[in-house]
Order: structure tokens, then sequence, then C-alpha cells
């Protein structure tokens, strides 16, 4: 190495070690962060496509028309809900409508039985179990009704056993949310 250079370099080390430092980040930077920085900004732009925006400060964004009607159509105020649980009313629609659907989807209701009512701060929880005698296609064309229903409808957990005629002994357990009106929408 050329005496020159090698006196230049003892004499500013501490610049050469502050560059080789700064070299180290940079390369950490360009290899790491990147492409974090960037996954980061691409779910941001996502999110905000999604009307979902993260930024605390942005207003809360509108809710649809078809979720406004969900929650309106299945929503009562506190007091009504909380009578009408009580009273056995919310058990008979959900039922109402359960066995509604069941016939239907040309299932046979043989029993219904309802069951708790979970009264909650924001909602109550409707509980109800249905014995159907079917064919398994019918049983399938309930869950699409159910889920297309518009009422937010649960099924808890089934059970399907076969019979010598060839139909199936459905046991269906369900389970309805009713939210408690918190404040007036309009």
């Amino acid at each position: 190495m050329d005496p020159a250079w090698s006196s230049l370099a003892r004499k500013n080390w501490q610049g050469l070690a502050a560059l080789t430092v700064l070299a180290v980040f940079a390369a950490g930077h360009a290899t790491v962060f990147r492409p974090t920085l960037a996954g980061y900004r691409a779910a941001v732009r996502r999110a905000t496509q999604l009307n979902m925006p993260l930024d605390p400060t942005d207003a809360a964004p509108v809710a649809s028309a078809r979720i406004v009607n969900l929650l309106a159509g299945n929503s009562l105020t506190p007091g009504v809900a909380e009578e009408q649980g009580t009273s056995g009313a919310l058990t008979a629609g959900l039922l109402d409508e359960a066995t509604r659907l069941a016939a239907r989807s040309g299932l046979q209701v043989v029993a219904t039985e309802q069951g708790l009512v979970s009264q909650l701060p924001g909602s109550v929880q409707v509980h109800a179990h249905l014995k159907l005698k079917g064919r398994y296609a019918g049983f399938v064309n309930l869950l699409g009704a159910l889920a297309n229903s518009g009422s937010l409808l649960a099924v808890d957990r089934f059970r399907i056993r076969g019979t010598s005629d060839g139909a199936q002994d459905i046991e269906v357990w369900l389970s309805q949310l009713i939210l408690k009106r918190t404040r007036s929408t309009r």
C-alpha cells in the first residue's frame, strides 16, 4: 500500500469508520426495511380501498344501505328487546321463521323446543332446537335459506342420522342475535 494513503487513512480513521457504518446501515435499510415499508403501504392502500382507513383522524366510513337495513331489521330498543325476550316472543319468532324455512325446504318438522334467552348488554341471544325429518338435499336447502333470511341466525350445531326408509332424522340447534339500539340512526 502506498505510504501516503496509509498515512491519510491513519489520520482519518474516524471518518472511514463512519463511512463503513453508513454503508452497513444503507445495505440493511435496502434489504430489510424497504420491503417492510412497501408491504405496510400496500396494506394501508388496501384498507383504504375497503373503507377501513387506519388513520384515527379520518372520518368513520359510511355504512352501505344493505348493512343499515340488516341492522335496522335485526335490532330493537333495549326495553322492547328485554320485554320480548322474557315473554318468549323472540323465541316464538325464531321458531316460526325456522319452521317456515324448513317446510319451504321440503323438511317435515317433528318437534321444536325453545332454548335459553341470553340478555346481554348490547343484544339478546335466543336459542332453539328443531327436530326434522327429510332428505339431505332439503337440509342443505334449509342452510341456504337460513343464510339468506336477512336475520342474524347461526346454526350452532346439527346432527343427521339415516333411517331405514331412506330419509334422515335431522336435529338443528339454532341461535338468533337481536341487537339493542343504543341511539337513533335517523
